[in-house]
């Protein structure tokens, strides 16, 4: 079910797009796949944007999405002949599968079993992190309130929420595969643009080596599926440069539209994406210089500037209601909104060495060193870089000393994202839009190379050269196959497991999760603490702490040691139960103190009930209605002691 919804979420996607891209700008487009990325592109920020509407309006539900998703459809019904017949047409005359080569279908072949592979990840229940705890969590809250609603405790909520509206949209119509095959689907319009663009500027055989060198980088792939939306701010920005490359070819002012829309919606996708409008800007003024008319610059910056505000100001202007900050959560120093959220500027300092720590230093030397370093030593879930690249990048760097001059503006766009990502935030997730660029010009450079030097290579060094690539290839593949074995999704597709059966595999606080949603009622409270904060899995009022998930249990016990004052923070807070792993509150590498654990065991032993336990995640039930100082409060209760 969830597939076949994809599928017509993707068609409403195109349709709605190319009543734009042909009704209204009447775009030239080189062929139908670039209609085909374009159109469902600008479609998906189209639907984004009506959601986000009904949502500030408060009239989102499943039913109004199920009407959106009609009218989405229906926008493009005179179109769907035209594109029937184009689809035919590309599938039996484009070179898409023609002529065959050895080459063209080994790659054909690896980018087939990918697409298998990340189908199987993307139909599985979500169990990353970062999905779980905002990407998701976020539409879902928005879904089940009906619109719009403040959510102090996950300061990513604060964030321009542009993909996650999509996802919103997937979660009102289907399920959590739902949100995550339409997440893979506008990475998969990623690796058709890669692949499109360099049938533009190199050879049909070369093409194809672009999407499976960007797509087998094993961070990249885990992602893809994921429902994040690193591979989607990837999107749009190569989107954006390709818009600006063809409004300068082509002479059509609508791609310039395009490239405003698709540079507002990266900047609404990932907020580390904002270094894209200064160069919007730079490739607009370049543009302007090459042509001498400086009102038509003008008239174009103005654009890009009011393209990318008509996806940013509702987030904006959402933070300003319910904080004062229309920045939140950044910039507490100078708009202040820390009261009416939970953080502080204290946190959001420590939040900033903390992103800072990621990577191997921030020097002259460690820059030079990158490709080493994320090549041999980056792990993933660690602050060696967060993820893996393989050894591809490495072995093809070569190429890049045979690019032109032809390659210089898409050089210039790499080395800045580059430098921007190195001197903020080294996840290696973070270097998709960077890395989109970089696989065109590695190929590139590649194909250059090798026309420059044919003559004068032998056999032996073909062959050489041969095999480095399929070593490069096959090394990066197995790293991507080992983890997909790990997951193992097909159990559970193939319904040889339930999806809690499935999810305790993933996550192994995943059994008390549950347990708290059957055992808790809907007027309860839990405070998660060091329990990764997974709130797409909580059915049940909860309160926790971004990031510093110690947070508020520190504060309530330093405030006042005593168990009357405790209470009293408790009640007013509205918690009446606490789930909690014990390594991090008791263990050796806990955040509390001595004394702060002894506080806390005594409380538990004293004023709470355990009614649940799963290896070292505990489920505790507050007793704060027992007369303080009577001995027999404690009936009945476990104690915690130190050295459990």
């Amino acid at each position: 079910m969830d597939a076949l919804l994809f599928l017509l979420i993707f068609i409403g996607f195109l349709s709605v797009g190319r009543v734009f891209t042909r009704n209204v700008w009447d775009l030239n487009f080189s062929s139908s796949v670039e209609a085909f990325v374009f159109s469902s592109a600008l479609g998906s920020i189209i639907a984004s944007l009506l959601i986000t509407g009904l949502v500030f309006t408060g009239q989102v539900s499943p039913l109004t999405c199920w009407a959106l998703l009609a009218i989405l459809l229906l926008s493009g019904i005179g179109l769907w002949r035209r594109l029937w017949l184009d689809g035919i047409k590309t599938v039996f005359t484009s070179p898409v599968f023609f002529p065959s080569s050895l080459f063209k279908t080994t790659a054909q072949i690896i980018l087939a079993i990918l697409f298998l592979l990340a189908l199987s990840l993307a139909l599985a229940p979500a169990f990353s992190t970062d999905a779980l705890v905002y990407h998701l969590e976020v539409p879902r809250a928005f879904l089940k309130a009906g619109g719009l609603v403040n959510l102090p405790n996950n300061i990513y909520s604060y964030f321009p929420q542009q993909i996650e509206m999509v996802y919103l949209f997937a979660l009102a119509l289907g399920s959590d595969s739902l949100a995550q095959l339409t997440g893979l689907g506008i990475a998969f319009l990623l690796l058709c643009a890669l692949w499109q663009y360099y049938r533009q500027i190199g050879s049909t055989g070369y093409a194809w080596l672009v999407p499976l060198i960007f797509i087998l980088t094993p961070t990249f792939f885990g992602v893809a599926s994921s429902a994040y939306v690193d591979l989607q701010a990837a999107t749009y920005v190569f989107l954006a440069f390709y818009s600006w490359e063809n409004g300068c070819t082509r002479k059509q002012s609508g791609w310039f539209f395009l490239m405003a829309l698709f540079t507002g919606a990266a900047v609404a996708t990932k907020l580390t994406m904002i270094i894209i409008l200064p160069l919007a800007l730079l490739g607009l003024a370049i543009h302007g210089r090459s042509h001498k008319n400086t009102s038509q610059v003008a008239g174009q910056c103005v654009v890009l500037v009011l393209g990318s505000l008509i996806l940013l100001l509702p987030w904006l202007a959402r933070n300003y209601y319910f904080t004062g900050n229309p920045v939140a959560p950044f910039f507490l120093t100078f708009f202040g909104g820390e009261n009416l959220m939970n953080w502080d500027i204290t946190r959001s300092q420590q939040q900033f060495q903390y992103y800072s720590s990621f990577g191997m230093g921030h020097g002259v030397l460690e820059f030079l060193l990158l490709p080493i370093n994320l090549t041999f030593f980056s792990e993933p879930h660690s602050l060696k870089f967060d993820g893996q690249i393989g050894i591809l990048y490495f072995l093809l760097l070569p190429a890049l000393f045979s690019l032109n001059r032809k390659s210089l503006p898409m050089v210039v766009v790499f080395l800045v994202l580059l430098v921007f990502w190195f001197i903020q935030t080294q996840y290696i997730r973070l270097l998709a839009p960077a890395f989109a660029f970089l696989s065109v010009l590695l190929v590139k450079g590649l194909e250059q190379g090798v026309e420059k030097h044919e003559a004068a290579v032998g056999k032996k060094e073909k062959y050489f050269f041969i095999l480095l690539l399929a070593f490069g290839l096959m090394f990066n593949t197995s790293i991507i196959f080992k983890e997909w074995l790990h997951i193992q999704p097909l159990p559970y597709l193939l319904n040889k497991e339930s999806r809690d059966q499935f999810l305790t595999r993933q996550i192994s606080a995943y059994p008390l999760y549950r347990d708290a949603n059957s055992m808790l009622g809907q007027k309860d409270k839990v405070l998660l603490v060091y329990m990764r904060n997974l709130g797409y899995l909580m059915d049940r009022p909860f309160y926790s702490d971004t990031l510093f998930e110690a947070h508020t249990l520190k504060k309530i016990i330093d405030e006042g040691v005593y168990a009357e004052d405790i209470i009293i923070r408790l009640k007013k807070l509205g918690i009446t139960h606490i789930l909690f792993n014990y390594k991090f509150i008791f263990g050796e590498n806990s955040a509390f103190s001595l004394g702060e654990k002894g506080i806390i065991k005594n409380f538990l032993n004293q004023h709470a009930e355990q009614i649940s336990r799963k290896n070292e995640f505990f489920l505790y039930r507050f007793v704060l209605d027992l007369k303080l100082g009577n001995p027999n409060s404690t009936s009945g209760l476990l104690s915690v002691p130190l050295n459990h």
